[in-house]
């Protein structure tokens, strides 16, 4: 794989242009779920004629011409549209070429993250680079659903529990939120993201509350004061989709629904008011929450696998 990152290559890594958006959203159009994340932010280059910094055209060279044959988003986590498939023998050969432009013009993000085929070939080209990873996840399920659904679960909240319908957070909440999702994060990912990126952690968080795109349940236990019982946030919100992120309950809670009735709430308040897809993706062997996404209506798209560093 080494050489074949250092021949000629036939397509190059270079930034997108604004002529190229509108066409690059209509690669994105065919595979919305997966393609989440660089549509959340060619849409903003089509609504504010500015195109991001991270976001890379892949072009086929053609005589004099300069095709698009693909996209790669660069931020914080990088992500890649190459519409060529398995089987396609023009395939190795454009996935060779831009996991050569990723090792000569990008830097190494926090993670890659999207189609597990895909994600896991780049990998293998650019890990003598870029690696190696802190963690490998190869299978997680990328399921959606495109209607709401039925029928309301009830959480059992008892005398012991009062429960307070799914809302949108605000900024009111955040400093019992801010606890919540740091709990949940470092449960997901593996390290605390108070001492590791503090700052951008938090403006991440106000930005979402601020967007209207975190939600949370409250509840009191034990008559304790009101405190984070479910919570989640619209974490990509691109081509239709919203990508479901940062789902967490109480962990005095679970077992007794207030997963699937939080899920089956922000579902509906999701495609009522912020995109009519609701997408999210889970690890394989997370058995508790795929079957409660399962049981709300979440169907299996596609497979994702994320590299972490």
């Amino acid at each position: 794989m080494t050489d074949s990152l250092l021949r000629r290559a036939q397509h190059a890594l270079a930034p997108l242009q604004r002529r190229e958006v509108d066409a690059a959203l209509a690669m994105c159009a065919a595979d919305p779920v997966s393609s989440v994340l660089p549509a959340m932010h060619l849409e903003v280059a089509r609504d504010s004629g500015v195109v991001p910094r991270g976001m890379w055209a892949v072009r086929r060279r053609s005589g004099l011409q300069r095709e698009l044959a693909g996209l790669v988003w660069n931020g914080a986590n990088l992500s890649a549209i190459l519409p060529v498939t398995p089987d396609d023998p023009a395939g190795d050969e454009l996935r060779a070429d831009v996991a050569g432009g990723m090792v000569a013009r990008l830097s190494r993000p926090a993670a890659l993250v999207g189609d597990a085929g895909l994600i896991l070939d780049l990998w293998g080209r650019v890990e003598p680079w870029w690696g190696p990873a802190r963690e490998i996840r190869p299978r997680q399920l990328s399921m959606a659903i495109g209607s709401d659904p039925t029928p309301q679960a009830t959480p059992r909240a008892g005398d012991d529990l009062q429960v307070q319908p799914l809302r949108r957070a605000t900024l009111d909440d955040y400093d019992i939120l801010l606890p919540a999702c740091v709990h949940m994060f470092i449960g997901e990912v593996g390290y605390d993201p108070m001492r590791h990126g503090r700052a951008a952690y938090e403006d991440r968080l106000r930005y979402l509350v601020r967007a209207g795109r975190s939600f949370v349940q409250l509840g009191s236990l034990r008559g304790r004061l009101p405190e984070v019982i479910f919570k989640a946030e619209v974490g990509v919100l691109g081509g239709g989709v919203a990508q479901i992120q940062g789902v967490w309950t109480h962990p005095e809670l679970r077992g007794r629904g207030i997963a699937r009735a939080g899920m089956e709430a922000l579902v509906r308040s999701v495609r009522a008011e912020v995109a009519p897809t609701v997408s999210l993706y889970v690890n394989d062997f997370n058995s508790p929450a795929l079957a409660v996404y399962r049981r709300v209506g979440f169907r299996d798209v596609g497979t994702f696998a994320t590299v972490m560093f």
